[in-house]
């Protein structure tokens, strides 16, 4: 079994999961109240407290141990709606799809916008079309 990740990988994926998020690396300074020099030396010389990661945990939504845990451990899903915590933050295939499947609800509200859009359009020509032949 896998020990604790290595402090820049940690980092990093950290980065990743903010990322698929849109948020910065900087919005969780400001979140946890530190500089990001603050938050890079805890990093880099692995002293980062469990107060800070609990918080960034909270933050980003996923089980505190979720970083202590083995990244190749598989946890099954149970149930079909979207869990409040994301167990799988060390599969990048996991933060890949969740942003494909983010960038494609946005589609989907801009095509549904769009539809309704053109709906109007024919329902004015139609009534457009039977002022004309009255």
């Amino acid at each position: 079994m896998k020990m604790l990740i290595a402090p820049m990988d940690l980092k990093s994926k950290i980065i990743e999961i903010l990322e698929a998020r849109n948020l910065s690396y900087d919005t969780l300074v400001n979140y946890l109240g530190v500089t990001r020099e603050e938050l890079d030396k805890s990093f880099s010389e692995n002293t980062l407290e469990i107060r800070t990661l609990e918080l960034i945990s909270k933050e980003l939504r996923i089980p505190l141990y979720s970083f202590f845990r083995d990244p190749d451990a598989n946890f099954p899903y149970y149930g079909k709606e979207e869990q409040y915590y994301n167990t799988h933050i060390w599969a990048p295939s996991d933060i890949n799809i969740r942003v494909e499947v983010d960038q494609m609800k946005k589609e989907i509200e801009k095509l549904k916008f769009d539809l309704a859009k053109k709906d109007l359009i024919i329902q004015t020509l139609e009534n457009e079309l039977k002022n004309k032949i009255r």
